[in-house]
């Protein structure tokens, strides 16, 4: 894994900006000037838009320029970082300059200047001197002044000693260029006793500064220490201004999508996106807060790190958008994480955006987001763009309308089942990897694919498995759709999980269920709608029999048929002929497993027994004929005969007497129950008791005050210790 560094480039071949040119004509015109006094240079740019690489390359230029030049100018690179006090800098400064001449090839340069220089250099280590702007010069005695007393002081002759080097500096003709970068970083107070530096020492000469920095920061820096002006500061210490050429964006934009490219050409498996997604969150998201190279080495680096421990199971689009904000944008990046309901949405979210009270959202998060001191314009259309509840609230549409079955298959951001996931980069989040999921779809032949579904299903995790197939059934191949179909209808009666997130909780079979229309619907002709629901049907099991009896009333529903009211064209999936056709495959498929295996404690049964009865009535009362012939069984008839009820204070069953009064009166189902030996439960599931404890709960009771599951529970635990009435 290759990260981007924030070295400044050297060369001109490195430049991936433009500056090049600009780098060079600096350079030329610096080696060029031919005037005997000194001279200020000034490199204005904002923190990270490539000040160091311009230096680095107009330094370049010089050396390059003076290549054939007997009398080479001399370029020392000062940096004021480490020194004691704004005394101490000076003399630190003019070591500095002291030793690079003392390493240069002339003689008579380091005899005359290098002398002249350790002489004043000498005197400032006796003497400080402090300028103020204002009040004339400070004279403050050094530890090595006290050190030798009185004999150093008389040869602190400053006045002297200055011009004794002045003379030495024209004589020699040796230009000497000394470079301060980064002055932008310095605290304020070392702000300014750089510049009183260059003050004191700036009209030597044949000397020229060429000084970098944030203009603003500076500004503000020198205003604050003086209590003046900061700009008309600058304007008095600096001769030859220079404004950084303003970044062209396409080329940032372009050094940043190349970066992007090798990060998804370095990963082993293959990256997919939506390109008018992409356009979108490039544009929203992404653009409008990189404005410097070291902007996009950052982001870069952040994102090459955690798109590479997850690109499996998140959305590229969204994690470059988020790591974006989080890398240039942190506030905005921690409003996000911090409010899930508001852009994912949820129940109470929902609820208020329902309400007739709903809030005006768009004026709400335009106010939080200017307190916290985001552009709050930038952040709805960054935030609108990759969560379409919060677009919703705020009436700010950027990419359309996004279902949320293809939020969830496309692992975006917006999902809430992966929100947590870009933040927290916590895998246990995901209970089934994304890879598995598609080896389900794609390849996995039916056997495998069946084991694949009971691991799956005895590890706690088929809900999961199942809504994440649902959101990606407009991926599964056209041919492999009837083996996903019937390789989960074999396995649905052993889905035990529920969904217990929502409010309204649905069962893994029933997620089943509706995975397998969802398939149906999925194919092109009403022929091979027919083919697959006729093929499933005369292949299904006892477990099956359920669902397929759910998808065939839909259908008669749909022509106005059995309890229908009136025709729905649209949801008339085949055509009527094989609907009937359908229908007599299917009681045909109900006798058959009927007269081999005991149906009554199966799930559905009721869904089963209603549809056999609409269309096979004299078989269905010939069956219970021969059935209903013990006590048990017709306990057991009832239990399956149950619907299971859900509210904000619990669940529990309740008994229609229309769908079974026609077999057994309600009185005798309560007078069996009630007479019933209650040491025999054992004969009955857990299920069947709870179900049989709530019949007697609710007998003659009206439906708002059905007892709940605890309270059936409650009853059998009292029919086993003996001490029910």
């Amino acid at each position: 894994m290759n990260y981007s560094t924030d070295r400044p480039i050297e060369t001109g071949e490195q430049d991936l900006l433009g500056r090049a040119s600009f780098s060079e004509q600096l350079g030329k015109a610096i080696y060029e000037y031919n005037g005997r006094d000194g001279l200020v240079i000034g490199l204005f740019g904002k923190w990270g838009t490539g000040k160091t690489s311009v230096i680095n390359m107009a330094v370049n230029e010089i050396t390059e320029l003076a290549k054939n030049d007997e009398n080479k100018p001399i370029i020392m690179k000062f940096a004021p970082w480490n020194y004691s006090d704004k005394d101490n800098l000076i003399s630190m400064f003019f070591q500095s300059l002291k030793n690079k001449i003392n390493v240069q090839d002339n003689e008579e340069l380091k005899n005359k200047v290098g002398k002249a220089l350790s002489d004043y250099a000498g005197a400032f280590d006796a003497l400080s001197l402090v300028p103020v702007i204002g009040s004339g010069v400070a004279a403050i005695l050094k530890t090595l002044a006290q050190a030798k007393g009185a004999e150093l002081m008389e040869c602190a002759d400053l006045d002297m000693t200055r011009r004794i080097l002045e003379d030495a500096l024209i004589q020699a003709e040796k230009k000497i260029i000394i470079v301060i970068d980064d002055i932008d970083r310095l605290a304020n107070s070392q702000i300014r006793d750089v510049f009183q530096l260059v003050k004191q020492v700036a009209d030597f000469p044949n000397v020229i500064y060429l000084l970098a920095m944030d203009r603003e920061v500076v500004r503000r820096a020198l205003t604050d220490v003086h209590n003046i002006d900061g700009n008309e500061y600058l304007e008095k210490i600096i001769q030859v201004p220079f404004e950084l050429p303003e970044l062209k964006k396409s080329k940032l934009h372009n050094i940043f999508l190349n970066k992007l490219d090798q990060i998804i050409n370095d990963l082993p498996g293959e990256v997919i996106w939506d390109r008018d997604y992409w356009s979108s969150v490039f544009r929203n998201c992404v653009e409008p807060y990189i404005n410097t190279l070291r902007d996009v080495n950052r982001m870069i680096n952040t994102f090459q790190f955690r798109y590479g421990m997850l690109y499996k199971e998140i959305a590229f689009e969204d994690m470059v958008g988020m790591t974006t904000l989080e890398v240039l944008e942190p506030e905005l990046y921690k409003w996000i994480c911090n409010n899930k309901e508001a852009v994912c949405g949820g129940f109470m979210h929902g609820f208020l955006s329902h309400s007739s009270n709903k809030p005006d959202y768009r004026n709400l998060y335009y106010d939080e987001f200017k307190s916290l001191g985001i552009d709050p314009d930038l952040a709805i259309s960054c935030v609108s763009t990759m969560f379409p509840v919060f677009a919703n609230d705020v009436n700010e549409y950027q990419y359309g309308y996004q279902p949320v079955l293809n939020i969830r298959s496309k692992m975006r951001i917006a999902y809430e089942g992966r929100f947590e996931l870009y933040f927290m980069f916590d895998l246990d989040d995901i209970k089934v990897s994304r890879s598995v999921i598609n080896a389900c779809i794609y390849k996995f032949d039916r056997d495998v694919l069946s084991k694949a579904v009971e691991k799956i299903n005895e590890e706690g995790n088929i809900v999961y498995f199942l809504e994440e197939i649902r959101s990606l059934v407009d991926k599964i191949p056209y041919k492999r759709l009837g083996l996903v179909a019937s390789a989960l209808l074999g396995l649905r009666e052993e889905f035990k999980e529920e969904n217990s997130e929502k409010l309204f909780t649905l069962s893994a079979s029933d997620i089943a269920g509706y995975l397998i229309e969802d398939i149906i619907e999925r194919l092109k002709t009403e022929e091979e709608k027919y083919g697959i629901i006729c093929s499933v049907i005369e292949n299904v099991d006892i477990t099956g029999l359920g669902i397929m009896a759910r998808l065939i009333n839909r259908m008669e529903l749909a022509y106005g048929r059995l309890a229908g009211n009136s025709e729905e064209k649209d949801k008339q999936i085949i055509s009527l002929t094989h609907l009937e056709k359908l229908e007599d495959i299917y009681v045909a498929k109900v006798r058959d497993i009927v007269n081999s295996e005991f149906i009554l404690d199966r799930n559905e049964f009721n869904n089963v027994f209603y549809l056999w009865k609409c269309f096979d009535k004299d078989g269905v009362e010939a069956y219970l004929k021969g059935l209903l012939k013990t006590e048990v069984n017709k306990l057991k008839f009832i239990c399956a005969m149950a619907t299971k009820w859900h509210s904000t204070n619990g669940s529990g069953w309740r008994f229609y007497p229309q769908n079974y009064s026609e077999y057994i009166s309600q009185n005798e189902v309560y007078n069996m129950i009630q007479g019933f030996d209650k040491s025999k439960l054992n004969q009955f599931t857990d299920i069947e008791q709870i179900k049989l404890a709530s019949f007697a709960l609710n007998y003659n009771k009206n439906e708002m005050d059905h007892a709940d599951e605890q309270a059936a529970l409650n009853l059998i635990s009292e029919w086993k210790t003996g001490k029910a009435e």
